[in-house]
């Protein structure tokens, strides 16, 4: 826990405002001075630093006076969707960071050392984020997932070096004895801590990874390989021409990404998506089973499963159909259904 003290200056985690500190009741309660005079006990657990006023000194030859390195961590937390671990049937993915770092991320689920990257972006500093809600059965079927960080700051910082983990999943990790009550999450979580320790100096990375010594490990066949690159054309997307296949062959692919069924999905509501993904994958099928399709291969992506759920129990009511399995993992990652017909 950050050792506040008298004259900091804070913002509120859960709200907006902030103000200075100005007594310390005890380890979990200060009093904070707002801008307008009056003065409020808060709790030293929903405080952050607030640094948007920092004046650094270009003549500085330590980062420790800019800020310390002390107490920062950042963890990726898994909460059920229950209060009972056991009947959970989603889990929420967070990335809680309390660093004044930032930072770019990429979480992936990984099945036989193939990976799907199902979320990306950028963290800020102190942020709580959820970054993907995942089906129990998605979760199981996977081996592993992968999360990847490079970290930046606004102001004068310490290379930090990037944080690269694969966590395997199994029984085990869904097990409600590994679930914890957390202040900041309403149902049980699984902590997992990505990253505690912070580097003051960036020597270590810079005398490893400094362009002579990257110069030193390439081979002349390296070299070779990246001059052929250079010289290889690019082209444009327009530039490429695919040919046009039939609607209806024996063999089809049928995508229901609300990205290509219409032109402004982000209006629609979840809802609205859902009943235009289903309204065209119903058509679709019947129209394949009409021109006598005998292989159907249906993108419904990953999400949160509902998709994939409606589409097949959908199809059970099909009594064309030979059978459903899963598409090729290597090929559609966990979001792919693939439906054989009589």
């Amino acid at each position: 826990m950050k050792k506040w003290k008298i004259g900091d200056k804070v913002k509120f985690l859960n709200e907006k405002g902030g103000g200075i500190i100005s007594a310390i009741k005890n380890e979990y309660e200060v009093i904070v001075s707002l801008p307008d005079g009056m003065e409020i006990p808060y709790p030293t657990n929903e405080l952050i630093p607030d640094n948007k006023n920092l004046i650094l000194n270009p003549a500085s030859t330590s980062l420790n006076d800019i800020y310390s390195v002390d107490n920062k961590i950042i963890y990726l937390a898994i909460e059920s969707n229950h209060p009972e671990v056991k009947n959970a049937n989603e889990f929420y993915i967070y990335l809680y960071n309390l660093s004044d770092y930032q930072f770019y991320y990429t979480y992936a689920l990984g099945k036989n050392n193939v990976f799907q990257c199902l979320a990306h972006g950028k963290i800020d500093a102190f942020e709580k984020q959820r970054i993907k809600t995942l089906s129990l059965p998605i979760l199981k079927e996977a081996d592993v997932c992968q999360i990847q960080m490079l970290f930046f700051h606004n102001a004068l910082y310490s290379t930090q070096n990037p944080v690269f983990e694969t966590i395997k999943l199994n029984e085990k990790i869904f097990s409600p004895s590994n679930f914890i009550q957390h202040p900041e999450f309403q149902k049980p979580v699984f902590i997992i801590i990505l990253k505690d320790k912070f580097s003051n100096t960036s020597s270590e990375w810079t005398s490893s990874h400094s362009p002579q010594n990257i110069r030193m490990h390439l081979t002349e066949e390296d070299w070779e390989k990246i001059n052929q690159l250079k010289e290889k054309p690019f082209y444009t997307s327009k530039q490429k021409q695919y040919p046009a296949k039939p609607k209806y062959t024996e063999e089809m692919v049928l995508d229901l990404h609300i990205e290509e069924l219409v032109e402004n999905p982000a209006q629609l509501t979840p809802h609205q998506k859902l009943q235009i993904q289903m309204q065209y994958f119903e058509r679709e099928l019947h129209n394949a089973i009409a021109h006598h399709v005998k292989k159907i291969t249906i993108i419904h992506g990953v999400g949160n499963g509902r998709l994939k759920y409606e589409v097949r129990e959908y199809l059970k009511t099909i009594d064309e159909i030979k059978s459903v399995e899963d598409a090729p993992y290597k090929t559609y990652g966990f979001g792919a259904t693939v439906v054989y017909i009589k």
